[in-house]
Parts: C-alpha cells; structure tokens; sequence
C-alpha cells in the first residue's frame, strides 16, 4: 500500500435498533484503492470480539493496513455481522446520490 487513506467521511448516524452496536465507517483498501465503508448498526454475535482498522508504519517506512475483523470467544475470526441500519452519508462529490439515504 502506497500512501494512507483519506480522511474519513462525515456520516449521520440514524436511531440505534434495539440490542445494536455502532460500528463507525471506514476505509477499506479494494483493488488498489481506498473504498469508503459506511458506519452501521449491527448485532454482534454472543461472545464476540471485534477489532476495528489500524493503520501503522514500519520502522523501514512501509505502510501497513489491517482491515477491520470479527473474533469469537476464542479468538477465531468469524464474518463480520451484516448490518442492520447503515448510516447515510451527507452529500460529496465522492459518493452517487443514491448512496445519500435522503
């Protein structure tokens, strides 16, 4: 990876369904560039971990990325729960109107 990521989005964050964890959006390295992820409400399974992005520089200045991940109880990495309400990001000229939420 080449550089860091942009900064982040500003999104607005809808109401918390019952039972939810906020999980703030992010970028994501796709395909040999960042690709915004929105924030989201989901449900985490019973016993679960999660570690969000981190981004850091070697000591010889190589860029190091690890992508957001969901554990278990033990420590073994699971799917990522689906979201159950995304947040709405407000207009920019990065994201189609489509992807507003308004």
């Amino acid at each position: 990876m080449p550089y860091p990521p942009p900064a982040a989005f500003a999104e607005v964050v809808p109401p918390a369904p019952k039972g939810a964890l906020w999980i703030d959006g992010h970028w994501a390295w796709r395909g040999g560039e960042f690709v915004w992820e929105r924030g989201g409400w989901v449900s985490p399974p019973a016993g679960s971990r999660f570690a969000h992005w981190r981004i850091r520089y070697s000591q010889d200045g190589t860029l190091m990325f690890a992508e957001e991940a969901w554990y278990d109880a033990d420590l073994k990495p699971i799917p990522s729960p689906k979201k159950r309400l995304e947040a709405f990001t407000p207009p920019n000229e990065l994201t189609p109107e489509t992807q507003h939420g308004f």
